[in-house]
């Protein structure tokens, strides 16, 4: 029997066009947005880019598929993970390809760099040759001498018993001293309401002889042969001040002579400054965004009247670069300005009058580098890392062994109008 040759193909027909679409469909299902890379995902990324670096030093290409993997900042985030490899000492290929390329983005810390810095040669002493000896005519042979007799061998005298060795002189620990960071007043006593003994210029160094019971003066030597106080938040403090003793019977400031009755009204007068550095502080962990290894990077500047009330309209400087805020102008807030922090210095705060003249104390500097030990203490930045006492934590921020959050710390810094 024969079959009709279209009634053979038009059902293989229809398969193969059945079979089309079904693929259409899978390969078009397929074509989503692909998922969000995790952060070990990242990780592995970068080390690949990292590698491939290494091989073509492309520094374009390395920028463009670092942009791909979607993170706050390239060369910082590169950095990080440089130093990440470099004190857990895995691979150090890899370490040294992480931070080759952190180099070149331009974000080289100070362990980045001491780690790519070439090793110093040890010099190889040159042999000197041994000269050669010169002949020496032959010697005469002398007369034999008389003998001469014996003496008797003398009597022996006993030893002295060994003496009992002077202990060792134990090492004295290191002054601990203040350094000026700008001109600042000294008193004769910790506060202000004693009297004012002189002025102090930045760069100058005083051995610290004593605190008093809150801590935040200390009593310096010597200005002008006598001893004085200067408030602490205006120097910085280096060498072991944990030891300094609390000054005991700190005598009251003088009291205020009441004055005879005035023939006329005198006219006010003002304090030498018109604003004071009342409060400083690093943001504690915990508040807001501040953590053990992250948070903001900024200095928030609060500006308020004798009362505690906010003031606006007032022209606040940041000495790194001179810019100026006005306080409730940048819609942070009533009576508040708000800065960036940098690397390497900078982050002093003060106010000044429409002239640019400042009206107002200095405060310390707040950087992005790791600040003064006693705001990470009290901050609690020694907790994120077990330390059995507070020297071990500050060693380990002098030595900067101990990442903390180097970069994203906020300060605060309160000035009080006097007046």
């Amino acid at each position: 029997m024969d079959i009709p040759h279209q009634s053979i193909h038009r059902p293989v027909l229809v398969a193969l066009c059945l079979l089309i679409a079904i693929s259409l469909a899978v390969a078009l299902s397929g074509c989503g947005r692909p998922a969000a890379l995790s952060s070990e995902a990242k990780e592995a990324r970068a080390l690949e880019i990292a590698a491939d670096y290494a091989q073509d030093n492309d520094l374009a290409r390395a920028e463009a598929r670092l942009g791909e993997l979607d993170v706050a900042n390239n060369a910082q985030w590169v950095a990080m993970l440089a130093e990440r490899y470099i004190t857990e000492a895995g691979d150090q290929a890899v370490a040294h390809q992480l931070a080759s390329l952190a180099q070149a983005l331009g974000c080289s810390s100070e362990r980045v760099a001491r780690y790519l810095a070439p090793p110093t040669p040890t010099p190889v002493a040159t042999p000197t040759a041994e000269p050669t000896p010169t002949p020496q005519p032959p010697m005469p042979t002398p007369e034999l001498p008389t003998p001469t007799p014996t003496a008797e061998p003398p009597t022996p005298t006993p030893n002295p018993l060994p003496s009992t060795p002077e202990p060792p002189t134990p090492t004295p620990l290191p002054q601990p001293q203040v350094v000026v960071k700008s001109s600042v007043n000294v008193r004769r006593g910790p506060g202000t309401a004693y009297p004012l003994l002189g002025t102090l210029e930045k760069g100058q160094q005083f051995d610290i002889v004593g605190r008093n019971a809150a801590g935040d003066w200390w009593q310096i030597c010597c200005l002008a042969g006598e001893q004085a106080w200067v408030y602490g938040q205006l120097v910085d403090a280096v060498g072991p001040t944990a030891a300094v003793a609390v000054v005991a019977n700190i005598p009251p400031p003088p009291a205020t002579p009441t004055p005879a009755p005035p023939t006329a009204t005198p006219a006010p007068t003002r304090p030498p400054v018109d604003y004071v550095v009342k409060n400083l502080r690093l943001r504690p962990v915990g508040q807001d965004a501040q953590r053990c290894n992250a948070g903001e990077n900024s200095i928030w500047v609060y500006v308020v009247d004798p009362a505690g009330n906010p003031l606006d309209g007032v022209r606040v400087r940041e000495n790194y670069t001179g810019i100026i805020h006005v306080t409730g102008a940048q819609g942070k807030g009533s009576g508040r300005v708000q800065y960036d922090i940098y690397r390497g210095g900078g982050g002093q705060v003060d106010i000044v009058d429409e002239a640019g003249n400042r009206i107002s104390e200095v405060s310390r500097g707040m950087s992005a580098d790791w600040p003064d030990f006693d705001l990470m203490k009290a901050a609690g930045y020694c907790n994120c890392k077990p330390h059995p006492d507070d020297a071990s934590c500050q060693a380990d921020l002098v030595n900067k062994t101990y990442f903390f959050a180097v970069g994203h710390y906020t300060y605060e810094v309160v000035f009080q109008r006097t007046w």
